[in-house]
């Protein structure tokens, strides 16, 4: 009898244990740091969290910010993006796998006297790979523009439909 209820109380042990296990290491994922390389090349500092909402959805904020002199030009900006994840493949789970969202973006520039806005909001489709902890994450798709500037130069020419691309590099918790 004794002998039962130790392995009874080593199985129970033994599956509270591994289910404790299981719930950490599933809340272990359910936060990624995000820096896009791409737009550190342009100069731009972008940074991102993405946090899991439920195994199919996360929600992502993207902050960003750029400042440097170019001749007489003093150029800074910030931007912040949203976004609303929803990864469609049933055999992963967020933030894993191939995932559709709406978009929205705000950003505001000046360079010297000069100020310029951008509004973007569209769609985009990609996939987020998930090697524990580092994450690749790659997206694209369309999205309308809306470009204020005080001065015709800084316009930059894109008010209307375009496109819109990502890239970034994370860090999965």
């Amino acid at each position: 009898m004794k002998h039962k209820l130790s392995n009874y109380m080593n199985k129970k042990y033994l599956i509270t244990v591994a289910l404790f296990t299981m719930v950490f290491v599933a809340r272990a994922q359910e936060n990624v740091v995000k820096v896009n390389p791409l737009a550190a090349v342009f100069g731009y500092l972008e940074v991102g969290y993405e946090r899991v909402l439920n195994e199919n959805q996360s929600f992502q904020i993207d902050l960003g910010y750029v400042s440097f002199s170019s001749g007489n030009l003093d150029y800074t900006g910030f931007g912040i993006g949203l976004q609303y994840r929803f990864y469609v493949k049933k055999a992963k789970n967020a933030p894993e796998g191939w995932f559709l969202a709406p978009v929205a973006n705000y950003s505001s520039s000046s360079a010297n006297e000069f100020k310029t806005t951008v509004f973007a909001a569209g769609g985009v489709a990609g996939y987020q790979w998930n090697w524990d902890p580092i994450t690749l994450d790659i997206y694209g798709g369309p999205a309308f523009y809306s470009v204020e500037s005080d001065d015709e130069a800084f316009n930059f020419g894109f008010d209307g439909l375009g496109a819109r691309f990502g890239l970034s590099l994370g860090f999965a918790f």
